[in-house]
């Protein structure tokens, strides 16, 4: 369950509070404007939220202004992720290109790293993320917020609340890894696209309408998803060895979880089951390195028969044949409509892959690394995340609150929040 926000001056473990703004290392030149793509203005109602907990050993001595400094030379590689909103005469929003920075938050938490970590579901760790909105006002609105919390033992949480619009979940720990990079004294260069390469490929654009987006009624300037059902959030820790070991069917680990939670919530959820869902990961044939926008793989699902009911081997096959969805959702997203990806339907994503842990600070990974995305739809959503030990899965999920505890029995009883006994 969600902790409730802690960011009230004095309530909860957490103080201080301070806001101010960390901008570009230089000027952008006047008048540069960055369009966003379609398959960037389907995600504006969505946000990545994350947070990287270091030890008091290696961040005790690293201070406001180290953390802060670091961040313009990074800015001043990506400047239209510190720009503002605004619409052209059609209504499309684009970023015009201002330097007018990202909010900057400073905190401190009256625990240590240790008690904090000991608390098993790391959902608790939204509470070390500054978020708001864009909107109402775009002109206004940041889209990057960061959190600077010092914990009593002198560890650091730096938790980041990021607009999906300005890019996915590989983009942040990218822009996260610059800023360690830099940090460490190196030169840091962010790779950038040309706006030909900046689009989504559509070798075979069928023209149809993308399952994996569902539009929503309008939300004008304030960016918030709409939900009809309360959502919770519960997290769980699963090894490798557990998914390979136990349940065997040809696919890579995360095919082979997802297929397993989606047979556990079609159980919990009954009539009528989720027979399609969106599957969000890496682009195989991406840029590398990658450049900050957004360029993951969404792609959909549709079976023909009861997943309650289906062989795990069946349930996965149908995963590993996705079909990328990312043309059509291009060229169906003019700006002027709102939609929502996640949750749209049930929506697993593969961030098991990404360079979390390359965020090092003196050489050393974060003791903690946590990531969910703000803003899911009604359907729920599963994510996927690597964790400190390489054979180790840390998974989200995101549902309705009265579906939260029957989706737990199920996962109970198919071994996947308990060990197994005697291998049953």
């Amino acid at each position: 369950m969600h902790m409730p926000r802690l960011q009230e001056d004095g309530s909860g473990p957490f103080r201080g509070f301070l806001l101010s703004t960390v901008g570009s290392g230089r000027p952008t030149a006047t008048g540069t404007i960055h369009e966003p793509t379609g398959l960037d203005l389907a995600m504006k109602l969505h946000y990545i939220k994350a947070v990287y907990i270091y030890s008091a050993e290696i961040a005790s001595e690293l201070t406001v202004m180290h953390v802060k400094g670091t961040f313009f030379p990074v800015f001043a590689q990506i400047p239209w992720i510190t720009g503002r909103l605004r619409r052209s005469g059609s209504g499309r929003p684009f970023i015009k290109c201002n330097d007018s920075g990202a909010r900057f938050v400073e905190s401190q938490c009256e625990i240590t790293v240790d008690e904090w970590l000991r608390v098993p579901d790391r959902c608790v760790d939204e509470s070390l993320v500054y978020h708001q909105p864009v909107g109402p006002e775009l002109a206004y609105s940041p889209f990057i917020y960061i959190q600077m919390t010092r914990f009593k033992c002198g560890g650091l949480a730096i938790g980041l609340s990021w607009a999906h619009i300005i890019g996915d979940p590989f983009s942040l720990s990218d822009f996260f890894n610059l800023w360690t990079r830099g940090l460490a004294g190196e030169e840091i260069y962010s790779t950038k696209t040309s706006d030909s390469r900046r689009g989504v490929p559509k070798p075979n654009s069928r023209g149809k309408e993308p399952v994996s987006i569902k539009r929503v009624d309008p939300v004008g300037d304030l960016w918030i998803a709409p939900n009809n059902d309360k959502m919770t959030t519960y997290s769980f820790n699963i090894t490798v060895k557990n998914i390979k070991t136990n349940f065997r069917a040809n696919g890579d680990v995360f095919e082979i979880l997802s297929g397993m939670i989606w047979k556990c919530i079609a159980k919990a959820r009954g009539e009528p089951e989720p027979v399609t869902i969106t599957v969000i990961r890496s682009d195989p044939n991406g840029l590398k390195p990658r450049a900050v926008r957004n360029s993951q793989m969404i792609s959909s699902v549709q079976v023909d028969f009861s997943i309650a009911e289906a062989k795990l081997e069946e349930i996965v096959q149908s995963i590993g044949e996705a079909k990328d969805e990312r043309s059509e959702i291009d060229e169906k997203d003019d700006g002027v409509l709102d939609f929502v990806v996640y949750g749209a339907k049930l929506t697993f994503v593969d961030l098991s892959e990404v360079n979390f842990y390359e965020a090092k600070i003196k050489e050393t990974s974060p003791v903690s690394v946590y990531c969910n995305v703000q803003g899911i739809g009604d359907e729920g959503a599963v994510v996927v995340l690597p964790a400190l030990d390489r054979e180790e899965r840390l998974v989200m999920v995101t549902l309705p609150e009265d579906e939260i505890d029957k989706v737990k029995c199920e996962l109970r009883e198919w071994g996947l929040i308990t060990p197994l006994l005697n291998g049953e």
